[in-house]
């Protein structure tokens, strides 16, 4: 643990109820935060295909999350990058 914090610990933090929350939620397995509940919930009543949906959801919205993001100066990866997105373009017509 650090000795020397960069920034001031919350109230909470420094109370020690983050620590209880979390130590709560690893035992019991019931998740403390309200969208965590709701995942999990619907989790449980869909038999994971909830889940399965948010991911899915979730690649249509980044569908080129596998390719690397494109340092400043890197012309050779921002080339790529718009050859990719105009052989996709011209493959829908």
């Amino acid at each position: 643990m650090k000795l020397i914090r960069r920034r001031r610990p919350s109230l909470k933090t420094a109370l020690g109820i983050t620590k209880v929350k979390r130590n709560i939620a690893r035992t019991t397995g019931i998740p403390t935060t309200k969208s965590g509940r709701k995942r999990k919930f619907l989790n449980t009543i869909t038999g994971g295909l909830f889940g399965k949906y948010e991911r899915t959801r979730a690649d249509v919205n980044r569908p080129f999350k596998f390719l690397k993001q494109a340092t400043s100066g890197c012309l050779v990866s921002v080339l790529g990058s718009i050859t990719i997105l105009i052989l996709l373009i011209l493959s829908l017509f």
